[in-house]
């Protein structure tokens, strides 16, 4: 079967990707591994990052009149016509209750709809939304394929998978973290492996929080290996809790058992009821510094660290689209391709040099030099003052080490052992994870 373009992977990057091509006027095939492709299967919090704060360049627009979601820097807007919730503020907990708020969600809320630090939408839907529109513009979407083969030929790529074959002028790899497009075409080779996340998703109603509306992060610690909860609001009353590991050992039903029944926060979860799981198990690897590799692009979380979040997906394929969009033209005019260099350019200014990913990573390793109950708890009895309100994968961490660095004095003069554990942080966080790097895989 022969097309303009064949794009893997029908998340939000490889949607927004097909559409753009195919409101183009080029042929599309977009080919997703799930025979339902609205259907979640990955854990997922549906979450649209930073509201309140540029992102990837951008500020999205929840447009509920029109039912859109709209990205005005980059003239994309998205149909999405279901129910919507707002989280206003993020506190962070540490194991036995101490607390750090980013925001004061009564406070914020006062501002209205621009107090928000974060929308929450039903993934599931928007999918449905935009493979409508994708259907709309031509694009032949096609499930059940799990591709297996990719050739790389000087005028084409073939793709071949599920007893069938594709070719097409052009590859958008958008098949996520785990990559199957990335490994199999050798745009791995250049990076570093750190270790797998791995998660569970429970969406679930009965929850009582002390404060509804807000994101909250719990950290812990079982059998001495660092846990992590997170709870996001989701429209219907309900919310979404997932617990996760970076440690390979780590058991992660047990892992939730200790938040819902001996944590200091086993109370919120007494009248739990809940009605959907899903799991997660995802490599992170350093990103990926060049676009596009030959006639494969990639776009959305498939050259992340851990992921381009769901605006930064929805944003990234549309310029993939449109940068293949541009180079098929170029080609059909006999001028030379200069839109795969255009999209290399744009990939590091908005991705790859724009964020520290190292620092980022870091953030994670927090419970890997603060290893005990006792030492995060110190840390988080100091703060007593909330940081600036924030749900910014990258910009968080910036606030939160402004504080740090605040109270760095009284942590010298108190507990000399906690600030040599901080300095720690000068290190890379390959150094700081060597130890879980060594007995993790990636999986493809």
């Amino acid at each position: 079967m022969q097309y303009d373009l064949i794009v893997v992977g029908a998340g939000p990057a490889g949607l927004a990707a097909a559409r753009a091509a195919g409101e183009n006027g080029f042929s599309v095939a977009l080919l997703e591994k799930k025979p339902e492709p609205a259907v979640l299967k990955r854990a997922c919090m549906g979450i649209l990052d930073g509201a309140n704060e540029y992102i990837h360049h951008d500020l999205f627009i929840v447009n509920k009149r029109n039912n859109r979601i709209c990205f005005p820097a980059h003239g994309l807007s998205v149909k999405y016509d279901g129910p919507w919730r707002n989280g206003y503020a993020f506190d962070s907990y540490s194991p036995n209750g101490y607390r750090i708020q980013s925001g004061i969600a009564e406070e914020q809320k006062k501002k209205g709809e621009h107090g928000k630090v974060t929308a929450v939408l039903d993934k599931e839907i928007l999918l449905k939304c935009m493979i409508q529109e994708a259907e709309e513009n031509g694009v032949d979407v096609l499930p059940g394929i799990d591709v297996q083969k990719v050739t790389n030929n000087p005028e084409d790529v073939v793709v071949e998978g599920s007893g069938q074959s594709f070719r097409g002028k052009y590859l958008i790899a958008a098949d996520g973290l785990n990559s199957r497009i990335a490994q199999m075409t050798g745009m791995n080779e250049d990076r570093t492996y750190f270790c797998n996340m791995r998660a569970i998703t429970r969406y679930a109603s009965g929850i009582e929080l002390p404060e509804p509306d807000t994101c909250v992060a719990v950290y812990g610690f079982l059998d001495e290996n660092p846990i992590t909860m997170f709870i996001y609001p989701r429209p219907y009353g309900e919310y979404s809790i997932t617990v996760f590991t970076l440690h390979p050992k780590v058991d992660l039903k047990a892992a939730e058992n200790h938040f819902f029944t001996k944590a200091f926060s086993a109370p919120w979860f007494k009248n739990m009821e809940i009605t959907n799981t899903l799991s997660a198990h995802l490599n992170c690897h350093s990103p990926i510094a060049n676009a596009h590799k030959d006639r494969t692009l990639i776009a959305g979380d498939v050259g992340a660290i851990i992921e381009k979040t769901n605006p930064g997906s929805m944003i990234c394929g549309w310029k993939a689209g449109h940068a293949v969009s541009l180079a098929l033209q170029e080609e059909n005019l006999g001028l030379e391709v200069t839109a795969l260099s255009q999209y290399d350019d744009w990939w590091r200014e908005d991705y790859y040099d724009c964020y520290n990913h190292d620092a980022y990573m870091k953030t994670w390793s927090l419970p890997f030099l603060l290893n005990t109950d006792e030492d995060i708890d110190y840390l988080f009895s100091l703060v007593k003052e909330p940081i600036p309100p924030c749900f910014h994968p990258y910009s968080y961490r910036k606030h939160f080490g402004k504080v740090i660095k605040q109270i760095m004095p009284t942590i010298e003069r108190d507990r000399p052992d906690v600030a040599a554990k901080f300095r720690m942080m000068g290190k890379s966080f390959a150094e700081l994870i060597a130890d879980v790097t060594k007995i993790s895989k990636p999986v493809f």
